[in-house]
């Protein structure tokens, strides 16, 4: 975890929201800084399952955390959720006792071994994979809640394009696609750009490119998919970079640590830590459609639409 620390000092651990470099970016792009009440929500979406979302999440929070940030992983994955096994923890409570009622978010949130806060899914329980409009109110509720405590709300959301799954995304000021250089993951990637491309508040997009086996080549996959969401969906994305194709993912087992808090320092955690300087750039300098609104009118507004 100190390496970690060291590889992010110089580049986000200068950023403190409200002060400092923060403030002298906002006051460059012109842009209005968000409220320091509420926390930068981040959606980690995918038009299909498999691309390593929640993979990137998890990690993306330990790094995050490691920058001395106040992180909560929110596993949106309502029916098939894993960060509790990527953390490395067996919640008393999931999002199903948060829907149902049962508890609060508070005692819902559990800190993991590795820093970061975790709302725990739904795993295997078919009733979450079909939400009204109740359950998402209560939802809303929570990230609200989660949203004043913490610096980072990081949701790791079903893939696809449910009416649940978009309602969370569309909750977000910024959406990470996580995507991989094959037609299939990049075909399904763009249905979900242009599905956010018709929101009339959407949040910010922005890709990164997973199991890349040559370099340069999640740039060039994103140059391509930016040119057609640009001429066919009138949306803009962003570049946020690639992660390599390495061993150090694929040969993993769930019980095993999180790559970075016990391998910082090989080819695909360097590649997260790139990626969060990144994901602090794009933070900084560009500014939420519904900038003012919280997380919790965000997302009620999405459930009338819907």
């Amino acid at each position: 975890m100190q390496a970690v620390q060291e590889h992010l000092e110089p580049d986000l651990n200068a950023i403190d929201p409200g002060r400092g470099l923060l403030r002298r970016l906002f006051h460059r792009a012109g842009v209005a800084a968000p409220s320091p009440a509420e926390a930068v929500v981040l959606a980690f979406a995918s038009g299909k399952g498999g691309t390593g979302k929640s993979f990137l999440a998890t990690n993306a929070a330990i790094g995050l955390h490691a920058a001395g940030k106040r992180v909560v992983v929110v596993d949106c994955d309502f029916g098939l959720a894993n960060a509790h096994l990527l953390f490395g923890v067996n919640p008393r409570f999931s999002m199903q006792h948060l829907l149902d009622g049962a508890v609060t978010a508070a005692d819902a949130l559990v800190t993991t071994p590795h820093g970061p806060n975790l709302v725990a899914g739904g795993s295997g329980i078919s009733s979450l994979a079909e939400l009204d409009a109740r359950h998402m109110q209560t939802l809303a509720k929570a990230l609200d809640w989660l949203a004043g405590c913490h610096d980072y709300v990081l949701l790791d959301c079903p893939a696809g394009l449910a009416p649940q799954s978009m309602i969370t995304v569309l909750a977000a000021q910024h959406v990470v696609v996580v995507t991989n250089p094959e037609i299939a993951a990049l075909t399904d990637a763009y249905a979900l750009i242009k599905c956010l491309a018709r929101q009339p508040a959407r949040p910010n997009v922005h890709l990164v490119v997973n199991r890349v086996d040559s370099p340069g080549l999640g740039k060039a996959t994103f140059d391509r998919l930016a040119a057609v969401s640009r001429r066919f969906a009138g949306c803009e994305i962003h570049y946020l970079g690639e992660v390599p194709e390495d061993a150090s993912v694929t040969h993993r087992r769930l019980g095993q640590p999180p790559l970075l808090s016990n391998q910082p320092r090989c080819p695909t955690s360097q590649a997260i830590l790139s990626i969060l300087r990144n994901v602090e750039w794009q933070v900084a300098t560009r500014a939420h459609a519904a900038t003012g609104q919280g997380v919790a009118m965000r997302m009620l507004a999405q459930i009338r639409r819907w």
